[in-house]
């Protein structure tokens, strides 16, 4: 009976091990991937763009003025940024108006708050400018600077006037 037991047992173990070994051999199977991809539509805005006010500039020096203001992005490492005078000529000159008279001024670009301007020309894009920010959120990064020559406002016809405008027209463009 002991041998019986003995056998028993041996047989048991022996089935054990080959169940398991039959089910791993027989288990089944697959697997899949996934690409994973992180995409930006490309986004641009200017923001905090205010009004720039020349008043009584001193006799013998330039009209010079500046406004900072922001360019925010994403889904691009560069921008261009254009200028455009709306003085109502169809040219390609920045030109304040009034009083029958037309007084030029000159545009520079910084696209810091503490470096060098860069003069524009009306209307042709300023290119590979790097995007220095992702949003606009209440702070500055960029500037312009408007310049009247003194040459320019200081003659007798425009003196005589009282004031002169014109609206500036900025735009800025992913690349």
């Amino acid at each position: 009976m002991h041998k019986n037991v003995v056998r028993s047992l041996v047989s048991a173990v022996a089935a054990g091990i080959l169940f398991s070994t039959s089910a791993a051999t027989m288990a089944a199977s697959d697997s899949a991937s996934s690409d994973i991809t992180l995409s930006f539509t490309p986004t641009i805005e200017i923001a905090e763009v205010g009004d720039v006010a020349i008043t009584d500039p001193a006799l013998g020096t330039d009209a010079v003025a500046s406004e900072a203001f922001c360019i925010g992005g994403f889904g691009f490492p560069t921008f261009s940024i254009t200028f455009e005078s709306n003085d109502g000529i169809n040219d390609t000159a920045f030109s304040l108006s009034g009083n029958g008279l037309d007084v030029p001024y000159s545009v520079g670009f910084d696209n810091s708050t503490s470096g060098t301007f860069t003069a524009v020309n009306e209307g042709q894009a300023v290119t590979g400018q790097t995007r220095n920010a992702a949003s606009c959120s209440g702070s500055d990064n960029a500037r312009f600077q408007i310049t009247v020559a003194n040459g320019d406002w200081q003659t007798s016809d425009v003196l005589n006037g009282t004031s002169y405008t014109d609206t500036l027209l900025i735009t800025v463009a992913s690349e």
